[in-house]
């Protein structure tokens, strides 16, 4: 058995569906539905993000100390064109230096919100964010050097949906809160009080923060909803801190209409998926078929064996159940070609670069736990081809506009790998082809066994003073050091 299988067996991965010592699982609650900004008709104002400190119950009968943006918890889901630029200013409120990262946009480094553009507490970044991609599911989140992990963890994050001519012309759902929904899946830990905690351990740092209960939008699972008869769109954001997650559907298959970086060829009928950490899928739910239909989650979608099972780590839990109306929704037919895409091309790619992940580099992660309260210290506990992150440090130079493949291996356990700036197409995962619904446009792939290759191309320039990172989506393992740096130009 490896040192990460007894980890899980000895309780580090043990789930439970909610529950405590001093609270109850609460009954099935509706789900709550995400503030929408929409700015798809036009911007006119800045759009102002507050991140503030806090009280939030997630349905423990007991408020927690929680961040969030313009919220109590979570940020809003902002909606987007595609040709829009998107003026913001971020003030940051929650007395501690932050940042906010534009997970899955196509940006300069001088405003794509990596640990280079700090903002110290009380002040304010106003980025100017080019919105210049095709419709897609992107988020925002803290990507404060050493800190990300906690501070996303407590709220920091919200969901960017970008639009282009085509999705808005597209016969497919999207009347927000009626056939068009955004879920956002966490996993989170709570005391005896039914208060919600995140404390570090030498396990913690080794396979990343995994609470027992599953959360959407910022409410213990299950969470219930009514639908009109039709199609409904689900939008889809693991959110986890480091957890994998398998979803799948309690009658018929889970039909996938997009992927990070936007709409498949045609949508993938398939008995589950498997998200990790950042990832972000779109799926048609054909409520004209049955009269209730359930999301259900496996909390350990990566898999553990047999200890896991033993002691119900790999159980799956019904997340939302959809309860088709009388009301007459989206009436249109399961669509049969969503987008144009072509075969990657690897005869295209004029360089190589190879990312070794490696665990542990000497660090006595114990001791890390013990003497920084939640920060990984100078994040040199892990590394990436043998170098731990330095943010005085550039790793690699890349030309603007040249077809690369990236291939990056592991030395212990499944790690998510995510590129800023750009979107890519995977050559293969775990050394075989991705999975169908992995086959279109990404900013995240994962590797546990042999390589994981992705072929990738960057258009926006990134200096030395504001580069582009690349990293393991296991928060924790980025905040000790498993991130690299590289430039565009």
């Amino acid at each position: 058995m490896d040192r990460r299988t007894f980890l899980k067996s000895t309780g580090a991965g043990m789930l439970l569906t909610g529950g405590g010592l001093g609270w109850a699982q609460p009954a099935m609650r509706p789900l709550p539905l995400i503030p929408l900004t929409d700015l798809t008709g036009g911007i006119e104002d800045r759009v102002s993000l507050s991140l503030g400190l806090g009280r939030h119950d997630f349905g423990t009968g007991t408020a927690s100390d929680t961040f969030g943006i313009n919220n109590a918890y979570l940020g809003p889901v902002l909606r987007v064109k595609q040709g829009q630029t998107l003026p913001v200013d971020v003030a940051n409120n929650i007395g501690d230096t932050s940042t906010i990262h534009w997970h899955g946009l196509h940006i300069p480094g001088d405003v794509d919100g990596g640990p280079h553009q700090e903002i110290a507490p009380d002040a304010v970044w106003s980025p100017n964010v080019p919105i210049v991609q095709q419709a897609s599911m992107n988020w925002f989140h803290s990507h404060m050097h050493g800190k990300t992990a906690r501070q996303t963890y407590n709220g920091l994050a919200g969901v960017l949906l970008v639009e282009d001519d085509a999705s808005l012309s597209a016969d497919l759902p999207k009347t927000y809160g009626v056939d068009d929904f955004t879920l956002v899946l966490q996993d989170k830990m709570f005391d005896a009080n039914g208060r919600m905690t995140y404390e570090l351990s030498a396990a913690v740092f080794e396979d990343g923060f995994e609470g027992d209960t599953l959360v959407i939008n910022g409410a213990i699972a299950p969470v219930g909803q009514n639908v009109p008869t039709g199609l409904v769109r689900l939008r889809i954001l693991n959110a986890c801190n480091a957890r994998f997650l398998r979803l799948s559907m309690e009658a018929g298959p889970i039909t996938v209409i997009a992927s990070d970086g936007g709409f498949l060829a045609a949508p993938v009928a398939t008995e589950s998926i498997l998200m990790s950490p950042g990832e972000r899928y779109e799926v048609l739910v054909d409520m004209k078929a049955f009269e209730t239909n359930t999301l259900n989650v496996n909390l350990n979608g990566d898999g553990g064996g047999f200890f896991e099972n033993l002691f119900g780590g790999g159980q799956t839990v019904p997340a939302l159940s959809l309860t088709r109306t009388a009301d007459k929704g989206f009436d249109g037919a399961m669509p049969t070609q969503l987008a144009i895409l072509e075969p990657p091309k690897p005869e295209d790619a004029t360089v190589t670069r190879s990312f070794q992940l490696e665990m542990d580099v000497g660090a006595d992660l114990a001791a890390l736990a013990l003497a920084w309260d939640n920060f990984c210290g100078d994040a040199g506990a892990m590394a990436i081809n043998g170098q731990p992150m330095k943010m005085d440090r550039i790793d690699e130079e890349v030309r603007k506009g040249d077809a690369e493949i990236w291939r990056i291996s592991v030395d212990d356990q499944l790690h998510p790998f995510h590129i800023h700036g750009c979107s890519f197409r995977i050559l293969s995962q775990n050394g075989a082809p991705a999975p169908a619904y992995a086959a279109g446009w990404k900013d995240m792939v994962h590797v546990e066994e042999g390589l994981s290759e992705v072929l990738v191309r960057f258009d926006y320039e990134a200096t030395k003073d504001a580069p582009y990172m690349y990293h393991c989506h296991i928060l924790e393992h980025e905040d000790c050091g498993m991130m690299g740096q590289f430039t565009v130009g």
